[in-house]
């Protein structure tokens, strides 16, 4: 695919909901991360080993949604199954989430219920993709387990009947937040590197809180902001390239107040975290109070927090939008003179 037409857009727009510059710029990021034009079943299930790297077993739960996207089955998603995959998985739409999930769970058949079996299968690779080869020596483990499939089965009234319809998981997983949580899709972010180069690369995850106390000194203004933001990790052996921090796995909008945005990077390994550099270019309108970061790599298992705790405002106090963070210390503010 060299590029799109202008009636693949339109076709895709009316199919997906997007707008045709949403399309245009999915369109340049699938193809400058995958120039192939498509995303093999290998580097699918590679996606979910990375990103789940502590997981009992992630390729069984990555196989059945992949088998479900890949309409024309031709063992790798191109443009269109994986835009599709987008427009559910970023959408607000429980219907629609819900609908994916029974069809996979259901081998791919929409109109035939849902068998109890099937689903246990189903509920066992959701099990293996959350928990970790760790638990195993806390003792207790397969009971737990079937205390869960047990919950699961009874809220979906499969404790006394031997299959479900689509409507009617639906309309359950809807009526209990819980349920919804832990049967609908649970997807991967792309990964911020080339097409399946995730080699020398460890799994950091970025929690960032926008505080919902901070206000401004000349007037009341909420906390959080629209503008761009950016982090650079110092690290014992190494820092780490600039980071946009745009896509958070925890709210359509980052950065809101009160809210805690959640972003996933691949980087090379840092060592033990020093310090880092947090900074945005917005405005004076576009002030930003950090309550606190968190920085977790996963393949060490070990979390850096840092308590920012200060606004980053070009109208405001020290007048900075970038600060030098050091592990466990407030930064503060910067003296500033009367004169």
């Amino acid at each position: 695919m060299s590029s799109l037409t202008s009636k693949e857009i339109h076709q895709l727009s009316e199919e997906t909901g997007f707008s045709k510059l949403a399309i245009q710029d999915w369109y340049k990021r699938f193809i400058h991360d995958c120039p192939t034009g498509s995303i093999s079943k290998e580097r699918y299930l590679n996606l979910y080993r990375s990103f789940y790297p502590r997981a009992r077993n992630s390729d069984t739960y990555a196989q059945i949604f992949f088998t479900t996207f890949d309409e024309d089955r031709d063992q790798a998603l191109n443009f269109r199954e994986f835009l599709r995959v987008v427009a559910v998985t970023q959408g607000t739409d429980e219907k629609a989430k819900l609908e994916l999930a029974f069809k996979a769970y259901n081998r791919n058949q929409v109109e035939t219920n849902l068998p109890r079996k099937q689903l246990r299968t189903m509920i066992i690779a959701i099990l293996d993709l959350a928990e970790t080869s760790d638990e195993d020596e806390e003792g207790g483990y397969e009971e737990k387990r079937e205390k869960i499939i047990e919950w699961a089965m009874k809220c979906l009234g499969l404790d006394e009947k031997a299959d479900i319809s689509k409507r009617e998981f639906i309309r359950r997983c809807r009526d209990d937040v819980n349920l919804y949580e832990f049967l609908s899709f649970r997807s991967v972010p792309k990964p911020n590197c080339p097409d399946g180069d995730l080699k020398g690369k460890e799994k950091y995850k970025i929690s960032i809180t926008t505080g919902s106390e901070g206000k401004k000194l000349s007037r009341s203004k909420s906390s959080g902001t629209d503008a761009n933001v950016y982090l650079v990790l110092h690290g014992e052996t190494s820092s780490s390239e600039s980071i946009h921090l745009q896509h958070s796995q925890t709210y359509k909008d980052p950065f809101e107040h009160g809210h805690t945005d959640m972003f996933t990077q691949f980087l090379p390994a840092l060592g033990e975290i020093k310090g880092a550099t947090l900074w945005h270019t917005g405005d004076k309108n576009q002030g930003w109070f950090v309550d606190n970061m968190l920085i977790t790599n996963e393949a060490t298992n070990t979390t850096t927090y840092f308590p920012v705790q200060r606004w980053l405002d070009s109208d405001e106090y020290d007048k900075m939008t970038k600060v030098e963070l050091i592990p466990n210390q407030p930064p503060g503010y910067a003296e500033v003179s009367d004169s």
